[in-house]
């Protein structure tokens, strides 16, 4: 009886001292096992067979240089890397194709926790906000079940967002220069950084010195990290001869999928043109670009005016919002491009911004209505009703963020 006492209090003692993390380590051995569970699922994936498979047996029967020499699909050159790295494993390749994304998943869930850690200075609130992450309906599905690729361009865009609320600009740039050469849509996160240059990166100091001198910017300079990083990253197709121009204009070719496969205005994304214009992208595509534009350039006078706002949280909030606003008016979009803004603004609604915990909630169930679509081919909410659902969450957003800066220009 002594000795069960004994190995009682033992474990009591470890449990009281180590209760949250025995907690987590339950919920992370819970993601690992989701992942598992679906991972050897093919069938519901519309683009494995057709692409991803596709792509992996191609680099496994001309290796890395003549697969590079003739590499397939529209993806940039880091992408092909990963997927002639696939193929030098001798497992079918759904395998390192739901692993991959996985491992991104959870390097993203780790940063998710140090901007909220940052943020808040709450670490058990941070450790929990990042682990809710890995369980988020689009993450699960996007890599586990879909075989995307998502998860790795967005974790980088993630660790560029740390360092920028770091003030570690250099760094920024360089892993937002990555994210970009990863995927195209990572373009909805650079008008951040051009207003966080115009108005002189944000403000770390206190209210009580409010001295102009503690606050640290940014030379224009460090904005070629971007294109420098991209010419690095397609080196390996041009020594390959790929040729120079079919390396470097991958992305110009993706622009041009709008009309040449047939998506129309959107491709199941739940913006504005799925209100009746989604026929008409030859006539509306241009136009639809240059009213972003417009919209964006509203963006940054707005918040050059209330720059003394701009502080940590704020560049968050605004990160998420400036990429809702492309989402939602960029021509083109897929159900799958809203990811990183729900990554971040997911957390963000529960630790930092209680008052859009609703909006949050709409977005994340337009996304699961979205990926129910395209894996599930559940076609139970009409896309007009989704889009309006997904509007009035960007409308509410978009009016509490005018609301903070102008209470804060006040204060």
């Amino acid at each position: 009886m002594g000795k069960k006492l004994a190995i009682d209090k033992g474990l009591r003692n470890l449990i009281n001292k180590y209760f949250f993390e025995l907690c987590m380590v339950v919920v992370l051995a819970a993601a690992v096992f989701i992942r598992v569970s679906l991972l050897p699922n093919t069938d519901l994936s519309p683009d494995y067979e057709t692409y991803y498979k596709a792509w992996v047996e191609h680099y496994r029967q001309y290796g890395l240089v003549k697969g590079l020499e003739s590499a397939p699909g529209d993806y940039y050159v880091p992408f092909n890397i990963i997927y002639w790295l696939c193929s030098l494993l001798p497992v079918e390749p759904w395998l390192p194709l739901g692993i991959i994304p996985g491992i991104f998943e959870a390097i993203s869930a780790f940063f998710i926790y140090k901007i909220f850690y940052l943020l808040t200075g709450r670490r058990h609130h941070s450790v929990f906000a990042g682990i809710l992450t890995l369980f988020l309906p689009f993450v699960v599905f996007n890599g586990a079940l879909w075989k995307q690729v998502d998860a790795v361009y967005t974790c980088f865009l993630v660790i560029s967002l740390y360092h920028l609320l770091k003030e570690n600009y250099r760094w920024a740039f360089v892993f937002y220069g990555i994210a970009f050469a990863f995927k195209l849509q990572a373009i909805i996160f650079l008008p951040i950084l051009v207003i966080l240059y115009l108005t002189e990166g944000y403000a770390t100091y206190s209210k009580v010195s409010k001295d102009d001198s503690d606050k640290k910017s940014f030379s224009i300079l460090e904005f070629l990290w971007i294109p420098a990083i991209y010419l690095i990253a397609g080196l390996p197709e041009v020594l390959c001869r790929h040729g120079i121009r079919a390396t470097y204009l991958a992305y110009f070719d993706q622009a041009g999928e709008l009309s040449s496969e047939g998506y129309g205005m959107v491709s199941y994304f739940p913006n504005l043109y799925n209100w009746g214009f989604d026929d008409y992208d030859a006539l509306l595509s241009k136009a639809a670009i240059l009213l972003l534009l417009v919209v964006l350039v509203f963006i940054a006078f707005v918040c050059y005016r209330y720059r003394d706002a701009m502080d940590r949280s704020m560049v968050v909030y605004l990160a998420i919002w400036v990429g809702m606003t492309c989402l939602m008016l960029l021509p083109g979009m897929h159900e799958r491009y809203d990811y990183a803004v729900l990554l971040i603004l997911t957390p963000y609604a529960i630790l930092s911004r209680k008052q859009i915990i609703w909006p949050m909630i709409l977005v994340n169930l337009c996304s699961l209505a979205c990926y129910g679509r395209a894996l599930f081919r559940a076609d139970i909410i009409p896309m007009y009703i989704v889009t309006f659902a997904y509007a009035v969450a960007y409308f509410w957003i978009t009016v509490d963020v005018l609301g903070i800066l102008a209470a804060k220009r006040r204060d």
